[in-house]
Order: C-alpha cells, then structure tokens, then sequence
C-alpha cells in the first residue's frame, strides 16, 4: 500500500482513491476533512503523475489555504513554504483574481485593475446617490450596498436586477446599480463582489478563453462545498466541465456564510 493512504480510515482512504468523475464526500466536523483532502491532492501528484498546476483546490479561508499548502508540502517532502510545487490552491476569491489578473482585457478591465474595499464601495454608491437625487437618509449606501452585493452574487446585471426588483428599496437600488457600475468601470475597479461575477462573465463570454482553464484542471476540489453561493457555484460548473473530475467536501449542517448568501442546497443537488 502506498505510504500516503497508511494513516488514513477506511473512509478517507476512499476518498482519496475515488479520483475520476463527479465525488461528494458528506462528512461532519472532526472527521478528517482537510486530511483528506491534501492527502488526496498529494496522491494524484506522486501516484497518478498529474502535474500540481492541473489541480485546482479552492478554500474559504486564507487560514485554511496556507494550512493545506503546509500540509501537501509535508506530504510530498518539500519545505513548508515551497510555492513552486503546488496545485492552484486558495480561496475562490484569490483563484478568481489570479485569473483576472491575466484575463481582464477580454472585460475592458485593465489587469492592473483596483479592488475596492467596503469603505470605498460605499463612498462610489454615496457619489451616485447624489448625483440621482437619492436622498441618504431615506436609503442609505449600506443598504444599498447590500442590495447590489446580493444582486451579484446571483449573477444579475443592472438590467436584469432592474426587471425583477420590487418594492422602493430594490427598486431604488436598480437605479443606483447601473450608475455604480459605470463609475467602478471608470476608475479601472471591481469591488468585492465584482470579482467571482466578472470571472463568470470572461468564461460565458469568451469560449476560448474558458476552455483553456478546463484544460488546465484537469481535478478540481473545493472545500466547505456548504458556503458555496450562486456566483461561486457556477464559476466551479464552467470550469469542470471540460474533465468532470470535480470532489466537493462538506457538511450541509455546518453552513456558516448565509450573510453572503450561501446556498447549502448546492451541496444537497
């Protein structure tokens, strides 16, 4: 037996093994998860000879990131700190950034495109409600903020947000949307949310594009699969299309991120 599925129970030596096709691992907290995991990816690099850089393993933490790079580094016998032997591996956030960072032109983006935090997204919406006359008092920039936030991580854009927005709170911030997004674009921005919804936007609308990232991973994994939201789900659909070697790893009882409108139904479907 090799030494990498040695210390592991019979249900995370599964795990691993299961390599090819579509993979859900359904397992609570304590049960060895993120071994598993990083056992699996170790695996298919020493065993199967599938080349770290085809291998994508998304995260929800920087924390949980660094801690799987530690790990996998352990695993094939590199010093802990070793960056040049790893699979892409971090959050969906910093995975879609990198991505942009190379592909921001098929957008009208710059690749040297800003990221604006909370403060400044809210300081941009301030600036559009002004020149809308929409009073701060009555629907403040947090709310509105809110209602873009939300907005994008299902995906719409202002119009289609506008179309299905009711009452004065949706609807005042279908007219704010727009306005933002134009000032964002200006400054050569995304905010926060822009981010996994513009990566969605390169791959819908640039196929050639897309189907050289399905052919770089060749495995893709994604850890909390729980979390997961609208945007993030269909980022990970599009790229696993092209290998549908796709394991999600999660527990539908553990859901923490509803606040970011997580859908733990992903997992249940």
């Amino acid at each position: 037996m090799n030494s990498l599925l040695l210390d592991l129970n019979d249900a995370q030596r599964e795990g691993v093994l299961a390599s090819e096709g579509a993979v859900l691992m359904l397992a609570g907290a304590g049960s060895g998860k993120t071994k598993t995991l990083t056992h699996r990816i170790a695996y298919l690099v020493e065993v199967k000879k599938i080349h770290p850089t085809n291998i994508l393993a998304v995260t929800f933490t920087n924390k949980a990131a660094t801690e799987m790079r530690i790990r996998i580094n352990g695993l094939l016998g590199r010093d802990a700190d070793d960056r040049n032997y790893l699979p892409f591996l971090g959050t969906f956030h910093a995975i879609a950034v990198r991505i942009l960072r190379r592909e921001a032109m098929h957008l009208g983006y710059p690749q040297s495109f800003v990221i604006y935090d909370e403060a400044d997204a809210q300081a941009l919406i301030r600036l559009a409600c002004k020149d809308l006359g929409i009073e701060e008092k009555v629907f403040s920039p947090q709310a509105m903020r809110s209602l873009i936030s939300s907005a994008k991580n299902e995906l719409l854009l202002p119009g289609d947000y506008a179309r299905i927005a009711h009452g004065r709170a949706q609807e005042t911030a279908a007219l704010i949307y727009p306005e933002y997004q134009k000032r964002l674009r200006e400054a050569g921005a995304m905010d926060f949310d822009d981010i996994i919804m513009q990566t969605v936007r390169l791959f819908e609308t640039e196929p050639e594009v897309l189907s050289r990232y399905q052919q770089q991973f060749q495995f893709i994994m994604v850890d909390e699969y729980q979390d997961t939201n609208h945007a993030q789900y269909q980022l990970i659909a599009l790229l696993a299309a092209g290998h549908k070697n796709i394991c999600v790893v999660g527990d539908d009882w553990q859901s923490i991120y509803s606040w970011r409108w997580a859908n733990y139904e992903n997992i249940l479907n």
